[in-house]
C-alpha cells in the first residue's frame, strides 16, 4: 500500500491529548512514523533528538491533564522506542 505524502503529513498530533487529528490513533500515529522516518532519513540521532523534546511536551500535557496515569514505559515505547534499528539475525 503507497501512501501519499500529503497523506502523511495530516497525522500530526492534536495537544494536549496527543491524539492524531485524522485518525485519532495516539500520537505518533503509523502513518505519522512514516513519515517521520522519511523526513529524518540519514538522521536518527535528529529524529530522536525531535522525538525527546516531544516527549517531553507530552508527559507535561499528561501530569496537568491526567496526573494520575502517566506511564514513563508506555511513553518512552510511544515517543522514542520504535525509532531504534530493529536487529533481524543472531548478535554479531
Amino acid at each position: 500500500m503507497s501512501v501519499s505524502r500529503a497523506e502523511l503529513r495530516r497525522h500530526v498530533a492534536a495537544r494536549p491529548v496527543w491524539l492524531c487529528r485524522a485518525c485519532g490513533a495516539p500520537w505518533p500515529c503509523q502513518p505519522a512514523k512514516l513519515g517521520l522516518r522519511a523526513e529524518y532519513a540519514g538522521d536518527r540521532v535528529g529524529l530522536a533528538v525531535y522525538l525527546c523534546g516531544l516527549l517531553h511536551e507530552a508527559v507535561a500535557d499528561r501530569l496537568r491533564l491526567r496526573p494520575d496515569e502517566v506511564d514513563p514505559a508506555e511513553f518512552f515505547t510511544r515517543f522514542i522506542g520504535w525509532t531504534r534499528p530493529v536487529r533481524v539475525g543472531p548478535p554479531q
